[in-house]
């Protein structure tokens, strides 16, 4: 199975007045790059089997804009074990939930949790490896997932992602 892991764009800024940190919304300039990110993550992936999402409004906005980009068949599907204070842990059954159905999936989400995920996969130190927002990662995985099973396949920063646009 191959798991891509993704950092959700530019968002408006934590504590922003208004804006519960579950509602706040990408900006348009995250908007704007992650479209251009998407793009450049299509020319060299397949539309995922399954596209998952943190429950919070940047990590949903940011699945819609690959899935567009992507063009996915399926909708996307709202996980709440990705939100930010969550373990990382409590992917791993819904993931081993859906390995006999799905050869891909995309999960979308939030630091440092996303990051912890993918130290957790590859059975390395949680601050390992840390995503800019909007960064891209692929793991490799046998169906059944346990901890340290992963294999490092590429990792993306937005930058490189937009410049194969």
């Amino acid at each position: 199975m191959y798991i891509y892991l993704v950092r959700h764009a530019i968002a408006v800024e934590h504590g922003t007045p208004g804006y519960k940190d579950s509602d706040r919304p990408l900006t348009e300039e995250g908007i704007e790059r992650m479209q251009k990110a998407a793009r450049g993550l299509a020319h060299f992936i397949d539309p995922p089997d399954l596209i998952v999402s943190s429950p919070y409004l940047r990590a949903k906005q940011t699945a819609e804009i690959l899935a567009v980009a992507l063009q996915s068949r399926d909708g996307i599907t709202e996980w709440p074990m990705l939100t930010p204070a969550s373990a990382p842990t409590g992917v791993f059954a819904n993931l081993n939930e859906n390995s006999s159905t799905t050869n891909s999936v995309m999960l979308v989400g939030h630091e440092p949790h996303i990051s912890r995920l993918t130290a957790l996969l590859l059975g390395t130190k949680s601050d390992a490896i840390r995503f800019k927002k909007g960064a891209v990662c692929a793991l490799e995985c046998p169906a059944h997932l346990v901890p340290g099973c992963a294999e490092l396949q590429w990792f993306l920063t937005p930058k490189q992602l937009r410049r194969l646009a």
